[in-house]
């Protein structure tokens, strides 16, 4: 009983994520209404450095200034989460509160690093993987057009919201083995 219930805590999270995700990237780094650092690190700097043609994968040159991590605010979305934790804890007991928080650590992780590979062309183990050429797709397309497609890892919250779109882009001029460029 104890696993089942901290499956479905999990899970609840994972799709919670999903949605907190679109919230914070469409509310707070598209947006200078709530504050204007995200936005600028984000809309500002990121889009610029990765939306033009030939400019959306990080070039050899860049890779040493390309950091995992480096100006994420999802780990610090995480840990401001703990109220959350500990209300699931008093209300459902300590394996849904451990559920959630591995559900949406699970969920912080998986934005950093393919978010991070996404950007980075090297070859990697997922690299051809067709799960990740569709989130690479995706994330491209959010980059060309900023107000679709805000989930990186799992656009539940995109099409709960209607902002996932398929609309047909012009291929990326640049080369990585494998890359999907329509769906």
């Amino acid at each position: 009983m104890n696993g089942l219930v901290c499956l479905v805590a999990f899970l609840v999270a994972i799709w919670l994520s999903s949605v907190i995700e679109w919230v914070v990237h469409k509310h707070f780094m598209h947006s200078i209404r709530f504050m204007r650092t995200p936005h600028d690190r984000h809309a500002v700097m990121h889009h610029s450095e990765r939306r033009a043609p030939g400019k959306f994968f990080a070039k050899e040159d860049e890779l040493r200034d390309y950091h995992l991590f480096e100006t994420s605010f999802m780990p610090i979305l995480w840990i401001l989460h703990a109220p959350l934790f500990y209300s699931v804890y008093l209300l459902f007991g300590s394996w849904a509160s451990l559920g959630v928080a591995a559900g949406t650590a699970c969920y912080v992780m998986a934005y950093e690093l393919l978010h991070w590979h996404i950007h980075c062309p090297d070859e990697f183990r997922f690299r051809q993987k067709r799960w990740f050429l569709f989130l690479t797709e995706h994330h491209r397309r959010h980059h060309n057009r900023s107000n679709i497609n805000y989930n990186v890892v799992l656009p539940v919250a995109d099409w709960m919201f209607g902002t996932l779109s398929y609309r047909d882009l012009a291929p990326e001029p640049e080369h990585v083995s494998g890359q999907v460029t329509a769906f």
